[in-house]
């Protein structure tokens, strides 16, 4: 049920924001140093996040509590 409530949520985010989407696309396609300029503002100044690498797999993690193991 979960499952469903948020492909659903996720459905009307889509939706939501295609419109302004489709604008941003005809825009840059018409201003282009405009769209560049934007750009290149919020790689500067809206994108300071950190990526944290995904953990790595299950077996991957008992692969390493293995070698531990045998070091001992």
């Amino acid at each position: 049920m979960a499952d469903l409530a948020s492909l659903v949520l996720g459905l009307i985010v889509v939706a939501a924001l295609a419109p302004p989407a489709v604008w941003a696309v005809r825009f840059a396609k018409r201003q282009r140093g405009s769209a560049v300029l934007v750009t290149g503002l919020l790689l500067a100044f809206g994108m300071n996040m950190q990526i944290v690498p995904p953990p790595p797999p299950v077996a991957e993690l008992v692969r390493r509590e293995a070698e531990d193991d045998g070091e001992d």
